[in-house]
């Protein structure tokens, strides 16, 4: 009962992590980028598949392409993404600028809507499998001390991933903070 929905909840954490890492900060991190999708060989690949990824200073990241002709296409696929890639031969450079005050109020509030989206969605993971619980009572396949002991082991494990979640948004928060 609780592992599914222990489950539920680090998917949750889970995606949560992604979407935040996702966040630019005005600190380098090769998430906001690997992902990217970048149309080459008649496809469209990640590009983490095409490229080594490294964060040699702060706020920069270099990406090395293993197939150094397809550097237009990986240049082409970062400037549709806002970034402004510096080609130097056969690695490109990106340069993060530092966050102005409204940026990084409008990234806080993005944060804060993630963070709010993955708050909705322990609740409801809750009440699913709270409601699932009354109904196992109901139909008399536990009993009322199970249900109630349940319930408590429902929501210990609600505040716990409610705890993390608030951690992880405070972590984000101060990578945001000025520096």
């Amino acid at each position: 009962m609780t592992s599914d929905l222990e489950r539920r909840f680090e998917e949750i954490i889970r995606q949560l992590r992604t979407d935040l890492a996702a966040i630019r900060t005005g600190r380098a991190t090769t998430s906001l980028v690997e992902d990217l999708p970048v149309v080459v060989y008649g496809s469209t690949l990640t590009l983490k598949e095409l490229a080594s990824l490294s964060i040699p200073e702060v706020r920069q990241i270099l990406i090395s392409p293993w197939d150094k002709s397809i550097i237009p296409e990986i240049e082409r696929a970062l400037r549709e993404r806002g970034f402004s890639p510096v080609v130097e031969e056969a690695v490109l450079r990106v340069v993060l600028p530092q966050l102005t005050g409204e940026e990084r109020e409008k990234l806080q509030r993005e944060v804060g809507e993630r963070v709010e989206e993955a708050r909705v969605a322990v609740r409801l993971a809750r009440r699913e499998e709270i409601e699932r619980v009354e109904r196992a009572r109901k139909e008399k396949e536990i009993s009322e001390d199970d249900e109630f002991s349940q319930k408590r082991q429902i929501d210990t494990l609600l505040e716990n991933y409610n705890r993390r979640i608030e951690g992880i948004y405070l972590e984000k928060l101060a990578q945001l903070a000025p520096r």
